[in-house]
């Protein structure tokens, strides 16, 4: 949210007070965030585009009076420190703009500043004061200059932590969490099975609930996209249900059979990685394939009689997302995805025997390696 300061004071005398009373507290405000104890520790950069409008000279004179009030302020002026007007405003934490116009219903000089955050670009104030002659505004620049930096956060420190200027609270920097290219992670969780059956089971939808257990690998070649592969131990069950008619009174009956298995799945995920300070956000998506550990089970209800055959699952699709949290040495995190089969697992014969897909929700921890380099503060 920007803020919009406007002055329209006429009565000189009564400008010339509020003039001096504002320039003093200014003053000893900007001195005061420049040092404590003689330790300097504003070193924030700003950068003062050059005034657009106005007259040449009136240009020439609030180019040089804003610069003057940002210096004695204690501030940087990277107007001073680089060659170019382009190097001087990357280089800055904030810059001014300065506008002059002619105001008709005042019949007035009007000078228009704002600030502007430059790393993400944020207009964080503007501020309006109405003027007859150039030097009368010899009592407003600082005015002007404090209205504008009051309204930002200017203090970094230099030669120690803020946190020891101010003993007993945390007004340092926030923590810098380590960013890592490798991962080793475990995770657990529930899931929500979705199965359909065709064929010889009839059509015929049910649920099941199973559980997962996965060990992963993952890597980040950039800071916002990486690779992860798995390998997830989980269990199958299904019940379908089929009704028949028997005999020649024409009795309808019900039959259930059960199915089960058990299975390790290897996932080949494409993960995003969005740092938020402490938490860490995820996107992923990606293929995986399924094999078979043991036979499958299928199982009559009624009668408790039991075959086994083999089976082959299809390969299948995942998409998701993963939210995580700095605790401790490593990265706590909740997994949430939906899965699915591209196709039906199948009997030995070829003959399909359900289609599959899953919801599931798990929790993991996993542990960094090669830690990442932490660039200059130029790069």
């Amino acid at each position: 949210m920007k803020i919009v300061l406007i002055d329209r004071i006429h009565n000189r005398p009564i400008k010339i007070v509020i003039g001096f009373l504002m320039a003093l507290a200014a003053a000893a405000s900007l001195n005061a965030q420049e040092t404590i104890d003689g330790i300097k520790y504003s070193n924030v950069g700003v950068w003062i585009a050059p005034t657009i409008g106005g007259t040449a000279a009136d240009r020439e004179y609030f180019d040089f009076n804003l610069a003057e009030e940002i210096k004695g302020g204690g501030y940087d002026l990277t107007n001073e420190m680089y060659p170019t007007p382009e190097e001087a405003r990357q280089n800055s934490d904030f810059y001014i703009t300065t506008s002059l116009e002619y105001d008709e219903e005042y019949q007035d000089n009007v000078i228009n500043a704002e600030l502007y955050n430059t790393r993400t670009g944020a207009l964080i104030i503007t501020t309006s004061m109405g003027y007859q002659t150039t030097e009368e505004m010899n009592d407003w620049n600082l005015t002007m200059i404090y209205r504008l930096m009051a309204n930002a956060p200017i203090s970094k420190s230099t030669n120690m932590e803020l946190s020891e200027l101010y003993p007993g609270q945390d007004r340092g920097p926030k923590k810098d969490y380590p960013e890592y290219r490798l991962f080793l992670g475990l995770r657990g969780g529930y899931s929500s099975r979705f199965y359909t059956a065709e064929g010889y089971l009839q059509s015929n939808s049910v649920q099941g609930n199973t559980f997962e257990t996965a060990f992963h690998v993952s890597y980040l070649p950039w800071r916002y996209l990486g690779f992860q592969a798995e390998v997830l131990f989980t269990m199958d069950f299904a019940t379908f249900s089929k009704f028949h008619i028997t005999g020649g009174n024409n009795a309808v009956e019900l039959e259930k059979t059960s199915f089960q298995s058990m299975s390790l799945m290897v996932p080949l995920i494409v993960k995003g990685n969005i740092p938020l300070s402490r938490f860490i956000i995820s996107p992923l998506v990606g293929l995986y394939f399924t094999f078979p550990l043991g036979v499958i089970t299928a199982t009559d209800k009624d009668s408790a009689y039991e075959s086994v055959f083999s089976y082959s699952p299809p390969l299948g699709f995942l998409a998701g997302a993963e939210l995580g949290m700095h605790l401790g040495p490593g990265i706590l995190f909740l997994d949430v995805r939906y899965a699915g089969d591209f196709g039906n697992t199948l009997w030995e014969n070829g003959d399909p025997i359900y289609g599959r897909s899953m919801i599931t929700v798990s929790l993991g921890y996993k542990f960094g390696l090669l830690k990442k380099k932490k660039p200059e503060p130029n790069e």
